[in-house]
């Protein structure tokens, strides 16, 4: 059996700049993975079976886990034989990437353990077919995202610094946020400005950071209202990643944001970018 680390991620900022023909949305974001992971159990089986310690998720073809070995199988003629089991850590509809995640270090993993049929490039392709942030996960790290987050432009440096994540224990479908998307809140390509900054002055890309979806979040979830506005009364600059529910500020959570989560019963996550 080989133990296989999935890591969560966070968008330091999102804006939609457009609506495709085929009714997704086109989008920049830039996506940092985190040191906080779900842990993935495989080995050789007779069939395959995908088992996971959360009862929110499917074991069925419903499970993006198993919809990535059904298409490595269409592409390569080769059918997995693996046992997949998933401790859940990272939360469900939260915003992390836990599915993309698990989608892509399991495709990773058959790829090797079949002989490498498939090139990067190829592997990239695929995992493309399977969910739009899952060929961000075949590397991780810091990357610029285009498209309906698809396009990469992975970046060298990586933003070492400490975060926190509150997930309010409710799950948001991404769906129903882009469905929210008007002409109004979109943003044009070229003003995006802010991404030169990425590199540069770190400090000043976090001071005009945005995130398009993540505001629609907001309004239409009370839940993670709350928790947004509870950081900012105590002095953190919150942030929502992806379409939510999950909310993170730089630095450590003090005390207070401890007793608030405990009370509240919010799940409060301390982490790195990494």
């Amino acid at each position: 059996m080989k133990l296989l680390i999935s890591p969560a991620k966070v968008n330091l900022g999102l804006w939609i700049t457009g609506k495709r023909e085929d009714g997704y949305h086109d989008l920049v974001t830039v996506f940092h993975t985190v040191d906080f992971h779900d842990r993935i159990f495989i080995k050789e089986y007779h069939s395959v079976r995908v088992k996971t310690s959360s009862p929110l998720i499917p074991e069925d073809s419903g499970n993006i886990v198993y919809k990535a070995l059904k298409s490595f199988e269409e592409w390569t003629g080769i059918s997995p034989e693996v046992d997949i089991f998933i401790e859940k850590n990272i939360p469900v509809g939260a915003g992390l990437g836990g599915g993309s995640s698990n989608a892509a270090v399991v495709l990773k993993e058959i790829n090797i353990m079949y002989g490498n049929p498939l090139s990067d490039e190829e592997l990239f392709k695929l995992s493309s077919t399977v969910g739009a942030d899952v060929p961000f996960f075949l590397k991780g790290g810091l990357a610029i995202a285009e498209g309906i987050g698809d396009r990469l432009e992975f970046l060298d440096k990586k933003i070492d610094k400490e975060i926190f994540i509150i997930y309010p224990g409710i799950q948001v479908s991404t769906k129903e946020i882009y469905s929210k998307v008007s002409p109004d809140i979109l943003t044009k390509k070229e003003d995006l400005h802010i991404i030169d900054s990425l590199l540069d002055d770190f400090e000043s890309f976090l001071e005009n950071m945005e995130n398009t979806l993540g505001e629609i979040a907001l309004e239409s979830y009370p839940q993670m209202r709350e928790v947004y506005n509870t950081l900012k009364y105590i002095g953190y600059k919150p942030f929502v990643s992806g379409s939510g529910s999950s909310i993170f500020a730089f630095g450590e959570p003090g005390t207070e944001v401890e007793k608030i989560c405990q009370v509240k019963g919010w799940k409060l996550i301390k982490t790195v970018l990494r």
